[in-house]
């Protein structure tokens, strides 16, 4: 038995009736579809009027398909599909095709844009005629959600979840979560650090009841359906038990492999002969006072520790190795985590930093509008790579994945000033910086 199929073309105002010939599509489809048994137009098929139109096509013409040439179906599939469900019609036997955005928004020329809405009438046409009716049923949900990447985009989502009483599975492939967010110094545009505001949710991530955080995993497979899958996590070896490690670092006693991150001099045992043993570097006395004040202010405990490693680099410019132990001792926090926090954050530096510290920002925005060029024209006129600091200590050159100022771009932070350059305004910026560099010819 031949199907009989409806097909209604909308004006949506003058929206899609600018650039296309709605009236002829419609007479088209008409005289030239097989099994079209109505084909109208209408100023806006998702009126009252409009939907009433398609209900009584369906029970006067007995219609046992429709098709809507109209806006997206992300705004007015249901409500079609709701007229064809009042008239009797299976809901599922309804199509919605986007002649909107997909034809009338993006074709200036009128008569392009009517071949291209009668070849997607067309082929909507030939789609329907295929589909199956289908009924609605009920599945049992497990109404628990997987989140994938310990970001600040993902820790705000777990957190809303976990509170609104839904258990989440929050999976990060690094070590730690916190994502780009926690190596950036400050955020955009109010210059807020970026530490004060994602270092609370990334506590009350790990703390909350509701959430199963699974670091240094990796997703490896998903099945199933909607409300309903099953995945399938790989998580990696970190050679401890999680569930008995309080971070105290003894394991690093009996550990086979010795990370040094400071080239240790070998040691005499006061006996004129060298054991090998790492010496401790000792404390410079500003750097020790630096500390002392910053202990006094923020209270020696482990919530303090990023806040004294603040005024340490500020006031330093860097984390000396020794400036790290007498935090460890002054603090109680076992100097692994001292580490893990110092290495952790983009904005800490363990070696000395220039006078003037200069970043590019290497995000997308900058990176199509040149930024690459201008790192070339940095690292020529400096003569160091990034992450280097030139022999007379006045220039560290650094980049970062975005700055938040996409549309100033290419982007570069000269201490705490944002500039818009091009590679041959480079020169200009160092003298600035600068006034006793001498310019290069």
């Amino acid at each position: 038995m031949a199907e009989k199929v409806g097909v209604y073309v909308c004006h949506c105002g003058s929206n899609i009736a600018l650039t296309v010939d709605v009236e002829e599509v419609a007479r088209w489809a008409g005289a030239n579809l097989q099994d079209v048994a109505v084909s109208r137009d209408y100023k806006f098929m998702c009126s009252s009027l409009g939907q009433q139109m398609i209900e009584d096509d369906i029970k006067k013409e007995n219609l046992s398909r429709v098709v809507v040439a109209a806006c997206s179906p992300h705004l007015h599939e249901k409500t079609f599909r709701r007229a064809c469900r009042n008239a009797g019609l299976n809901p599922y036997l309804f199509h919605m095709c986007n002649v909107r955005e997909h034809v009338s928004w993006v074709t200036p020329n009128k008569r392009a844009g009517t071949e291209k809405v009668k070849a997607l009438v067309s082929a909507a046409v030939g789609r329907v005629k295929q589909q199956q009716p289908l009924e609605p049923m009920s599945v049992k949900v497990n109404p628990a959600t997987l989140v994938v990447g310990g970001g600040i985009a993902g820790l705000q989502a777990t957190l809303e979840l976990a509170d609104a009483g839904h258990h989440v599975y929050l999976v990060e492939r690094e070590p730690s979560i916190g994502g780009h967010m926690a190596q950036f110094d400050k955020t955009f545009p109010t210059l807020d650090c970026s530490a004060c505001i994602l270092t609370p949710k990334m506590s009350e991530v790990g703390q909350h009841e509701n959430v199963t955080l699974m670091t240094y995993s990796e997703l490896e497979e998903v099945s199933g359906s909607v409300g309903n899958f099953k995945v399938k996590v790989r998580r990696k070896a970190r050679y401890v038990n999680e569930e008995k490690c309080n971070g105290c670092g003894r394991c690093i006693e009996g550990c086979p492999t010795q990370y040094r991150p400071y080239p240790y001099p070998e040691s005499a045992a006061g006996d004129g002969q060298s054991y090998g043993l790492p010496v401790e570097p000792e404390l410079d006395p500003e750097v020790k006072a630096v500390i002392d004040w910053s202990l006094e202010v923020q209270r020696p405990e482990e919530s303090a520790l990023i806040s004294i490693l603040q005024d340490i680099n500020r006031d330093v410019g860097y984390l000396p190795e020794a400036a790290l132990r007498y935090v460890s001792r002054k603090t109680n926090v076992p100097l692994l985590a001292v580490y893990h926090v110092a290495t952790f954050y983009k904005a800490f530096s363990l070696t000395p930093r220039g006078k003037h510290r200069i970043r590019v920002c290497l995000g997308t925005a900058c990176h199509v509008r040149g930024a690459p060029l201008l790192l070339e024209a940095l690292k020529s006129r400096l003569g160091i790579e990034p992450g280097q600091t030139t022999p007379d200590g006045k220039f560290t050159l650094e980049t970062v994945n975005c700055l938040g100022t996409c549309a100033m771009g290419p982007v570069v932070v000269a201490d705490e000033d944002y500039h818009t350059l091009r590679p041959g305004e480079v020169h200009r910026m160092i003298n600035r910086l600068d006034p006793k560099e001498p310019a290069e010819a």
